[in-house]
């Protein structure tokens, strides 16, 4: 009841100051407040005093010398009065002033503190509060948000200073960037709050790990930079870019959750001449890329091939925005033979670009470039279409029926609509759904259990085949395992190329295949290239196989053909 008492009684008095301000004469708030108090003291005194003159017996002439006195005399009393007032009032139009310089020019204004009363207050807050608020911008403006350290803009502002700082000396400097691998899994399925906390985390763990003479920033989402400004030798620059990604890929734990990490870096050093922050900051990204290429939990250092090996792969990956539209994608396959029969009773669709320059362009260089981007969804829709219209077109030219099994990419798999997408295909191939096998690997389905249990649940509720690629090379846990509706493992080839001599992959295979056939599903061996490769998977229950022994992928047309031997045979 008070508080609303005192806003209507504020607001009351604003009234005032809102008719006064309508004056259109003068313009200035101190020169209303002049006027108002000319005419407040003034007219009134003056009107008291013609009235009085009017009424008295004196003469006209002394009348006109009192006249004149006292106008004289008000005259005074008025400059002076306005005068001091003005001067009363002008911290009022410094404060304002300074508040405008602020906002225009960004300089903190100059404002007396030591004043007592309510102007000196006034001015004292007012700085108080300018001040305050410029250190909350420089905040935002030069650290970042979740962990307080210097962000892009300040990094390249010290990096300047550094880089001068090294020419003086004559000395050179690195600027290494910490990117983390696969953080945006944390954000998306643990939530950002949980991120930042690893994120804070990390930071903590740097600030004590890089030294004091070197310097820690922010400069991105999950990407950390570091100038390391007296460089001595790479072999301690070496040393030094191992330990902290060490430090990243030990066990985290936060709120109880034990997290594992790793990171990926790029590096590179200024020895001389005249160079600008962010080249030096580009050059280091370039390092971290081809770092992220060839794989995880590394470390590059930038070179001019480096360079020029990016500048390559940045034009691959335009010219693969146009093979669809210019028709260089085509499926290979390669059969899968039933161990028990011999008889081709699959085959695996495989991705392959013949560019329209360079001629074939390797998987494994091309499938990662539209892995990193979304042009993988684009492609592996092509590839499941394209994979089930063969399929169909095989069986209306009079083959039996074939499983083709096709490969999911992460962020295919991922895709909400996946399943319904999935099950459009098969309605528009007239594909029935088990002649169509889904490859997953590891990876995908230890990210988000979850999710990938619901996913498998519904693709073989909708008599699909699903089977585990690469199986034995991730991270493989036995509990998830049994949770996955799968109908094969695959024997990564790096398991069967050792059979039967090496007896660490004899044990592995023979694991495999018993763990499989324990879970009632069914295992097919990858890269069999030898006979003694054959006999050895047939004897310990192997129930297919896929490999160069029988033939590496070929073109729809030359598969036909060795299809229709293989029935021949049979």
């Amino acid at each position: 009841m008070v508080n609303q008492y005192k806003a209507k009684y504020e607001k009351y008095q604003l009234n005032w100051y809102a008719n006064i301000s309508r004056l259109s004469r003068p313009k200035s708030y101190l020169g209303k407040i002049m006027l108002v108090a000319f005419l407040g003291t003034h007219i009134p005194l003056l009107t008291l005093f013609f009235y009085s003159i009017s009424v008295t017996t004196l003469s006209t002439d002394t009348k006109i010398r009192v006249l004149v006195v006292a106008l004289l005399a008000t005259l005074i009393g008025t400059a002076v009065t306005l005068f001091t007032l003005q001067k009363l009032l002008l911290p009022i139009s410094v404060t304002a002033k300074g508040l405008r310089k602020y906002l225009e020019n960004n300089q903190i204004p100059k404002l007396p503190t030591h004043f007592q009363d309510e102007v000196g207050v006034l001015m004292a807050d007012t700085l108080y509060t300018i001040s305050k608020l410029d250190e909350l911008i420089e905040q935002l403006k030069n650290y970042d948000r979740i962990t307080s350290l210097p962000n892009l803009h300040l990094f390249q502002a010290l990096l300047q200073k550094e880089i001068q700082n090294a020419q003086c000396r004559n000395q050179s400097l690195a600027v290494l960037l910490l990117d983390l691998d696969n953080f945006t899994n944390i954000n998306t399925h643990l939530g950002r709050d949980y991120g930042n906390l690893i994120l804070r985390t990390i930071a903590q763990q740097l600030t004590q790990a890089i030294g004091d003479t070197n310097l820690l920033a922010k400069i991105n989402t999950d990407t950390f930079a570091i100038i390391y400004p007296h460089l001595i030798s790479l072999e301690d620059l070496e040393k030094y870019s191992q330990k902290l990604l060490t430090i990243i890929n030990q066990k985290m734990t936060v709120k109880h959750e034990d997290i594992y990490l790793s990171a990926t870096m790029g590096i590179t050093v200024y020895d001389e001449g005249k160079v600008e922050p962010q080249e030096i900051i580009n050059q280091a990204e370039t390092a971290l890329n081809l770092a992220k290429e060839e794989g995880r939990n590394i470390y590059r250092f930038y070179s001019v091939e480096t360079n020029e090996k990016l500048r390559s792969r940045f034009q691959l990956e335009r010219d693969l925005y146009r093979a669809l539209e210019r028709e260089e994608l085509e499926l290979f396959y390669q059969p899968q033979i039933d161990v028990k029969t011999g008889n081709i009773t699959g085959a695996e669709a495989l991705l392959r670009w013949r560019h329209h320059e360079h001629g074939f362009i390797s998987p494994g260089i091309f499938i990662p470039i539209a892995e990193a981007s979304d042009l993988i969804i684009n492609i592996s829709d092509w590839v499941l279409k394209t994979a089930c219209h063969q399929n169909q077109q095989w069986t209306k030219d009079g083959f039996p029926e074939l499983c083709v099994a096709v490969n999911l990419s992460a962020k295919q798999f991922q895709q909400p609509q996946l399943v319904d997408d999935v099950s459009k295909i098969l309605k528009e191939t007239s594909l029935k759904p088990n002649q169509l096998e889904l490859e997953i690997t590891e990876g995908l389905l230890i990210n988000n259990i979850q999710n990938a249990v619901k996913t498998l649940e519904d693709l073989h509720n909708l008599g699909l085949i699903t089977a585990l690629d690469d199986f034995g090379t991730g991270f493989s846990s036995l509990s998830y395992l049994k949770r996955f509706s799968l109908d094969y493992l695959k024997i990564d080839q790096s398991f069967v190329r050792g059979i039967p001599l090496d007896k660490d992959d004899v044990a592995i295979t023979n694991s495999i295949i018993a763990l499989a056939h324990s879970l009632q599903i069914e295992v097919i061996a990858e890269g069999v290239e030898t006979i003694e490769q054959v006999n050895y998977l047939k004897s310990v229950g192997c129930n297919k196989l896929q490999g160069y022994y029988y033939s590496r992928p070929i073109c729809a047309k030359d598969f036909a053909e060795l299809w229709e031997q293989n029935l021949e045979k049979s």
